[in-house]
């Protein structure tokens, strides 16, 4: 019998007899090289052909379980909360948790908050009513600490899996995917800086802790460049899709403003169209007068009359990610474990912004530097 063969035996018998529990984690990797005398790569081998089998599955930084006959779970239905489910980047973080969920027999439950805690709250009390198996949520999070998160940590020491997607709770343990926004709005900035800005706005939804993030990473790149934000072109508005206060924030800063910034970074490209619309409105033109940078690179950013320069949110990715966390969570409910999974973002260049100065000319000592006889 080959040495792979003996690990993957003993393993398979230790199941059949009772002797690994469903559910239960297997001895680690060094713990079988040790016991059966043998290398790293054979237990390796004889694990992926278990895996192959479907008698165990794998949990990345936890370990390796033998996998339950049945799922030990109330309910294949996972309860998925978002603002919004038919617009914006919604429905692409819904295909992501979909496209995973589905292949292991999960079910979706699509809910909206439309961005109100009450109906958060609702939905949340539905959902526990009807002992889902899990709950994937875009959480409203709000100045002040509004929040539903002692009835979602309520929800979860139920037993019901929790996954925060697109968003955290700052203190809290709940397992979360999430971009980086403050790397994205320093990424903005420097975009902006690059082109030649120096007197850069935002515009922003305030109660709303990702966006205001993201705003914090400008403020921080250009305070690090010596060039703070004045405060008169810091503009923000709560609420957001038909409730926005955006459309009426623009057209107040627009009237009243003494001076405008060359340009704007703006919380999402829903806020960013806002200002752009109201902008043209008033005679301005999209790059020429303001130039402005959103985010997400959603469809609105990709629109010809809009062509936005937008920071990219992989909502497909975000969704897939989302889902795998809460399966890992469900099939193995015993390992008590919290990941926040912070995606690294990029910035999609679009024709919404107007360079300011020529890009310096390359010393012709610098290209000499670079040739090799």
């Amino acid at each position: 019998m080959k040495k792979h063969e003996i690990v993957e035996t003993w393993i398979r018998n230790s199941i059949d007899e009772g002797g690994i529990a469903p559910g239960e984690r297997l001895p680690s990797e060094s713990q079988l090289c040790k016991q059966f005398g043998v290398s790293r790569n054979a237990v390796r081998q004889g694990i992926r052909t278990l895996l192959y089998e479907g008698r165990v599955e794998t949990v990345k930084g936890v370990g390796t379980f033998c996998r339950p006959r049945k799922p030990s779970i109330p309910s294949t239905n996972i309860g998925l909360v978002e603002f919004f489910i038919s617009s914006y980047i919604y429905p692409e973080i819904i295909h992501g948790c979909y496209n995973t969920l589905s292949k292991k027999g999960f079910d979706l439950l699509l809910n909206q908050s439309e961005y109100n805690l009450e109906h958060e709250r609702a939905i949340l009390m539905d959902l526990r009513k009807k002992k889902v198996g899990g709950i994937i949520i875009a959480p409203i999070y709000g100045a002040g600490d509004r929040s539903n998160a002692l009835l979602l940590e309520e929800i979860q020491n139920e037993g019901i899996a929790i996954v925060l997607c697109d968003d955290y709770f700052p203190g809290r343990s709940f397992s979360s995917v999430v971009l980086d926004d403050h790397a994205g709005g320093e990424e903005a900035a420097s975009h902006l800086w690059r082109k030649g800005h120096r007197k850069i706005g935002l515009f922003y939804q305030k109660d709303f802790l990702v966006k205001a993030t993201r705003m914090k990473g400008v403020v921080d790149f250009l305070g690090k460049q010596g060039a703070p934000v004045p405060d008169a072109w810091i503009v923000g508005f709560n609420g957001q899709g038909p409730t926005s206060g955006a459309p009426a924030a623009a057209e107040r800063f627009l009237r009243e403003a003494k001076e405008l910034p060359t340009a704007f970074v703006c919380g999402n490209d829903e806020d960013a169209l806002h200002l752009i619309e109201t902008a043209e409105k008033r005679g301005l033109c999209v790059p020429d007068d303001l130039s402005v940078v959103g985010f997400d690179n959603s469809n609105i950013a990709q629109l010809e009359k809009v062509s936005l320069t937008s920071v990219d949110h992989p909502s497909f990715l975000i969704g897939e990610k989302a889902a795998e966390i809460i399966l890992d969570k469900i099939f193995h409910p015993e390992v008590r474990f919290v990941t926040q999974t912070v995606i690294t973002p990029s910035l999609v260049e679009r024709s919404s912004v107007r360079s300011l100065e020529p890009a310096a000319p390359i010393p012709p000592s610098t290209l000499l530097q670079g040739r090799t006889e």
